[in-house]
This record gives C-alpha cells, structure tokens and sequence, in this order.
C-alpha cells in the first residue's frame, strides 16, 4: 500500500516539475487582439453582423492599430440543369482589409481574404432565402476567421 501512495507521489511530482507550458498562453505581454479597433465600411447587414461578431473590437481611443474592413458578396451559378434552372450557387465573400498605426498613421499591412460556401435552390422560396442567408453567414466567418489571423500575426511581428 505504501508502495503505491510513493509511486503516485514520485508519478505526479515528475508530470507537475516536467517545465510543461503551452504555447498559446495568454499572458499580459501578448494581448495584441485588444490593441485593435476594426472599423467596417461598406457590406450587407448580414456580413456586417457575422464580422461583428467573430472580431473583438475596442474603443478607438485605447488602440493602437486601426483596421479598415471592406466586405464584398459575390454569387455564382454552380450547377445548371438542361433546362436552364440554377440548381446551385455559390457564395464567395471578399474582405480587403487594412491595418495602421494609429500613431504614425503608417501602412502596416494590407491583404484580402476569402469565404467560400454553397448552396442548393431545388427547395421552396422562402427555404432558399434561409439557406442563402446560411451560406452568406459561413463564407464570412470564414473569411473573417482568416483576416483575423492575418491581423494577429502582423500586429505581433
């Protein structure tokens, strides 16, 4: 018994001493997601909203980069059938993108991303309407997804 309560102690002294840390600890020294104010200007109300809400965004006043966003929506025919009808169309969202200092109103970095997501319009009018709607919402956070991991980098470089 007293065999087994030295092997447990001696078994989590050497995983508590190991010098294990993670890699993506979040300390004070590296809270540049909080140095940002993201400002979008042009895009639907349905873009705007998903951006809106996958970036954190602060007070202009307290940060020290600005990132100029500008949402574009684009939508294509996918499948045609022989008669003519669009069976499926996909959604592509760009999101050009700046980002400055606000101090020295420098040019840090300027780039795009992109979104992709399809849908299918063989359903009734007001189904397509909603799927529509869902494919503009994942084609954007996933551009918004990669324009924030852009943003990140530059910033922390």
């Amino acid at each position: 018994m007293t065999k087994k309560i030295l092997f447990i102690l001696l078994i989590s002294t050497l995983i508590y001493s190991c010098g294990f840390t993670p890699t993506l600890k979040i300390s004070n020294n590296n809270q540049s997601s909080n140095n940002i104010y993201y400002e979008i200007n042009a895009g639907s109300y349905l873009s705007k909203q998903v951006v809106r809400t996958s970036i954190k965004n602060i007070n202009k006043n307290e940060a020290a980069y600005s990132a100029n966003i500008q949402i574009n929506e684009f939508e294509s025919a996918v499948n045609i059938d022989s008669n003519g009808s669009v069976l499926e169309y996909r959604v592509e969202v760009k999101i050009n993108y700046s980002i400055r200092s606000i101090q020295s109103g420098d040019l840090i970095y300027k780039s795009q991303s992109r979104g992709f997501a399809n849908y299918d319009v063989s359903k009734s009018e007001y189904t397509n309407t909603l799927v529509k709607n869902e494919a503009v919402k994942t084609a954007t956070l996933e551009a918004a997804q990669l324009m924030n991991i852009m943003v990140q980098s530059k910033v922390g470089e």
